[in-house]
Order: structure tokens, then sequence, then C-alpha cells
């Protein structure tokens, strides 16, 4: 799957969710939990970097 194609499916997913909150459990890891149940963890051993504007 390309970058392109993961990014379509992350958007797809993710549309018109609404955040709950955003958690940092453990070290490196960010977890953001939506209103519906939905949770998506972001490590950073992905080597990811979230910037919120």
């Amino acid at each position: 799957m390309s970058l392109a194609d993961e990014s379509e499916r992350a958007t797809a997913l993710l549309a018109g969710k609404v955040v709950a909150r955003v958690v940092r459990h453990r070290e490196g890891e960010v977890l953001i939990e939506f209103t519906d149940g939905t949770r998506l963890f972001v490590d950073s051993a992905a080597a990811l970097e979230l910037s919120i504007t």
C-alpha cells in the first residue's frame, strides 16, 4: 500500500469523528480517543511528528 493510499484510508476512517481526549499514558506514544469509542495510537517509533495548529 502506498503512502497516498494509507493517507486516504486514514482520512476515510477518521472523517467526521470528534475528539474526546488526548492521552500520553506511555513515553513516546499518544492515544487520541474519539467520542464514538474509536482510538488512534501514535507511536514515536514510527518517526511521526504531530503538530496541532
